[in-house]
């Protein structure tokens, strides 16, 4: 029988209008990290590499948004690449790496 592969599932909570990593922990994925927008967020979350923006229009935001309940596969092997950001308010995401 073959083993069973290493995961990681958490969370981040707290996202706010600084762009901070996802997670600190450096489990590798083999294909991606899902991340999914808590259901009781406020305000849409905004998912990128370091450095990723929100603002309050498109024109003035780099990220990829997230509103509550949505989710989204990013095809990265290091969750600790992925940053999370949001335009005003603090918000919560999930992830697990696949």
């Amino acid at each position: 029988m073959a083993a069973v592969p290493e995961f990681l599932t958490g969370s981040k909570t707290s996202i706010g209008t600084t762009a901070v990593p996802i997670t600190s922990v450096t489990t590798n994925a083999r294909r991606g990290v899902q991340i999914i927008a808590s259901t009781a967020n406020t305000v849409t979350v905004y998912v990128g590499p370091e450095g990723v923006t929100a603002g309050t229009s498109a024109a003035t935001t780099d990220g990829f948004p997230l509103a509550a309940g949505d989710s989204i596969v990013v095809p990265v092997i290091d969750a600790t690449n992925i940053h999370a950001i949001t335009a005003s308010s603090t918000a919560t995401v999930s992830f697990m790496l696949v």
